[in-house]
């Protein structure tokens, strides 16, 4: 007797230092007001303190220092500040992807400009480097300018009409601060509702998780098994092999610990990983999100400062229209509120702690979603395990859900996830989004229920002549396929690959001409894109 499988099953688819007086904003001076704006200091030579690097950062990846060019990219001819108002300005400007930047070089000197953007609040740069996107030219790109006039420059593109938007090449931050083991390992599972979430699956490799930092421990025994080759933005060259670092080792695990095996944590989903190498510039987050989109990687997860650079919301923008993928960011550690401006393309994600209070992130309209980040239990260097807390830490755990969302069901687009998680995230403010919550703390369990209802559901079994045939709701623009196993049990289901399509009005007609003989046998539907 022919018997029908419970439900459908979506199957995964396949210098030197410069001297000199101050760059000032307009007005700056004698009789200046008491908020100038910002405005650019002499370049420095920073310690590693300075810029926050943590005590395990290994320095520079390879076996020795980067020469100045690098492979498959070329450093743009320098225009100087009165060329900006020239007809030809325009050809100077490099696509990010094909740009060599310098940006290895100035950080291996720790040579950088700054930006005096407060009282005591100062930005670092990659000196002589602009990040534009024309309005006529689909990627942003490198502008190599004067030395020391790099701010100038900014406001004077951003003043064009032909200039979509103009911003200086930042060193940003990672965004997380370690603290001692205080709660029961991983209690985030238990809140978020992943438990409820596995009953329908444990997530699948055919999506992947880009981790953009230095890379991870790539041999980790809880990572290794859901671990493949990554790319390292500043190099331009693969990275097969890391010992890593905390911080990445950390998010590495919150995303795609392996489910299920035994040994140590559990991540989000069994989903691929791969480490992204950067030093924390916009560009290179940029070059690796276009890299990551280019790869077929559909989730990027970026524990840094920047969640509000136009330069990211154009690779969020990227990643979104060519891989159907998201971009996470973390927001900003620390307390307070800030007014920085939410980008679409990026999902900013601020952190909760076990009892789902608001802790320790600056809050903004930047804000999209929060999820847990205070304590959370996760693989480490060395093998081992530790607690850590940060948004950097909830970022790769938001990242993780949107990965087992998409291979739940890998015909959801990027704008269909981020829709699961606003209706089924959990109000912890006001009603609807707010600055600190966003859309709310993510509901793992609640997101997966909600995802298994966009399945094609199998509407009916039919007998004739001694054929199956399988009724489901039709979805125009999906192609879909027949598989059949004697028994529901891993190993045993085999696609019907003379199955006959057709279709009935708003009915899908899946035909098995020649179903198994003396056995009972269950169907299910893959349906993807084409």
């Amino acid at each position: 007797m022919l018997r029908r499988a419970v439900r459908a099953v979506v199957l995964p688819l396949l210098l030197v230092i410069a001297g000199g007086a101050l760059f000032a904003a307009e007005g700056a001076g004698p009789g200046m007001p008491a908020d100038p704006g910002p405005f650019q200091l002499p370049y420095a030579l920073l310690p590693d303190a300075a810029l926050k690097l943590p005590p395990d950062w290994p320095g520079q990846i390879g076996a020795q220092a980067l020469p100045r060019e690098l492979p498959g990219r070329r450093v743009p001819d320098q225009i100087g500040f009165a060329e900006l108002t020239s007809p030809q300005w325009t050809n100077r400007v490099v696509p990010l992807p094909e740009a060599n930047t310098l940006a290895h070089l100035n950080f291996a000197a720790r040579r950088l400009g700054r930006l005096q953007t407060g009282a005591a609040a100062v930005r670092y740069f990659n000196p002589q480097t602009i990040l534009v996107k024309l309005c006529s030219q689909p990627q942003v790109g490198a502008l190599r300018v004067e030395p020391m006039r790099e701010w100038e420059a900014v406001r004077a593109l951003r003043g064009r009409a032909d200039v979509q938007f103009a911003e200086l090449d930042t060193l940003e931050e990672r965004q997380f601060s370690p603290n001692d083991p205080l709660l029961p390992p991983q209690w985030h599972h238990g809140v978020m509702g992943s438990f409820s979430a596995w009953n329908q699956g444990l997530g699948r490799a055919s999506v992947q998780v880009a981790i953009v930092d230095t890379p991870f421990q790539m041999n980790h025994p809880d990572l290794a098994a859901n671990t493949v080759t990554g790319w390292d933005a500043v190099a331009n060259t693969p990275v097969h092999a890391a010992a890593g670092i905390v911080h990445s080792t950390l998010c590495a695990g919150l995303a795609a610990a392996v489910i299920n095996n035994g040994v140590g944590v559990a991540g989000a989903a069994n989903c691929q990983i791969l480490p992204i190498n950067i030093n924390g510039f916009l560009s290179e987050m940029y070059n690796g999100t276009v890299w990551a989109a280019n790869h077929g990687v559909r989730v990027v997860s970026i524990s840094w400062s920047g969640a509000d650079s136009d330069t990211l919301e154009a690779a969020g923008y990227y990643l979104r229209t060519n891989a159907g993928g998201v971009l996470a960011m973390a927001a900003t550690d620390g307390h307070g509120y800030v007014n920085l401006t939410n980008q679409p393309d990026v999902q900013c994600v601020s952190m909760t702690d076990a009892a789902d209070n608001f802790t320790g992130t600056v809050a903004g309209p930047y804000v999209d979603f929060a999820a847990p980040g205070y304590l959370v239990y996760s693989t480490t260097t060395g093998g081992g395990y530790a607690y850590g807390t940060g948004t950097s830490y909830a970022t790769p755990l938001f990242a993780g859900v949107v990965a087992w969302l998409l291979s739940l069901n890998p015909t959801l687009g990027p704008d269909d996830v981020v829709g699961l998680l606003q209706s089924t995230a959990v109000d912890l403010g006001p009603p609807g989004w707010d600055p600190y919550f966003g859309w709310g703390r993510i509901n793992f369990g609640a997101a997966a229920a909600a995802a298994t209802a966009t399945l094609p559901a199998i509407a009916g079994l039919q007998i004739t002549n001694q054929q199956a045939t399988v009724a489901l709701n039709f979805a125009p623009g999906l192609t879909y396929g027949l598989w059949r196993a004697p028994q529901l049990a891993p190993g045993f289901w085999t696609p019907v690959t003379n199955a006959v399509v057709t279709t009935n009005g708003a009915q899908l007609l899946l035909t098995d001409p020649s179903p198994l003989a003396g056995a009972a046998a269950f169907y299910r539907v893959s349906a993807a894109r084409p």
